[in-house]
């Protein structure tokens, strides 16, 4: 069995990404499970808390945002590295063969990580598009409301460009952040709409996004723009290119990684 094991399965683009990493290795035939200590996993993929994971030693193991004490007893374990700053794979102890960074820059970022290493970006979701005249000047704004997203500055830059109308889709993580940044720039133009699971609804209900955040890795919103045809206004931290690789070729880098 291959089980994906995070330290942090609640909204975000982690945790998507692996639910649709889960989903399409589980749609090829490759028993996967993914396991996490919040729930908002749970019903989106073979899906299970993390308390209940037992390890057996034939298991490929992939974990994400933990810090273990010893390699676990699984057939092979690699790390998924997400982050930057706020896990630094060189600073930890090494408890897995191999980490799997999600692009180049990605990997230069963890420079002084000096182990095996492969490069695979992830998953696409299942998104079309659709033509966007009427919609040029309603902005999305899209993910956790956060001082890391810094979402205040997204609405400030959408403000600037003339949009009509501004979409807030995200939950509030940080309340603080929340009532000192964003709520003093909202307006009548300016709408909360919250957590939305549909990421179709969202993307056909916007012409652009604005994405300011002040620490990224790969972000899933600039390619979900790419797949809609939705126009991507972003900043240094989303410079990173849209992988042109289709899903059954991140898919099939995965199992030769696995030596499946």
């Amino acid at each position: 069995m291959i089980k994906i094991v995070t330290g942090y399965s609640e909204k975000g683009g982690s945790t998507s990404a692996f639910i649709d990493l889960t989903n399409e290795l589980n749609k090829r035939g490759y028993d996967t499970t993914f396991y996490g200590p919040h729930n908002f996993h749970i019903g989106k993929c073979k899906s299970d808390m993390l308390n209940n994971i037992v390890i057996k030693e034939n298991d490929i193991l992939i974990c994400h945002f933990l810090q273990l004490p010893n390699r676990p007893p699984a057939k092979k374990v690699i790390l998924h590295c997400h982050e930057k700053w706020w896990f630094k794979v060189g600073e930890v102890k090494q408890y897995w063969d191999e980490v799997v960074f999600l692009h180049d820059a990605h990997r230069e970022y963890h420079n002084d990580y000096k182990g095996e290493y492969s490069i695979i970006p992830n998953i696409k979701p299942d998104l079309k598009p659709i033509e966007k005249n009427e919609l040029e000047l309603i902005a999305g704004i899209i993910g956790a409301i956060e001082d890391r997203k810094q979402t205040h500055k997204s609405i400030q830059r959408a403000m600037a460009d003339g949009c009509t109308k501004i979409k807030l889709f995200g939950h509030i993580s940080d309340q603080p952040y929340y009532e000192k940044y964003v709520v003093p720039v909202l307006t009548d133009e300016v709408e909360l709409i919250g957590y939305t699971n549909d990421k179709q609804v969202i993307y056909d209900s916007i012409g652009r996004v604005y994405h300011s955040s002040k620490g990224e890795v790969a972000c899933l919103v600039k390619d979900e723009c790419y797949l809609t045809n939705t126009k991507f206004f972003g900043n240094e931290e989303t410079e990173n290119k849209v992988s042109e690789l289709t899903n059954n070729e991140i898919i099939n880098k995965w199992i030769k990684l696995f030596g499946l």
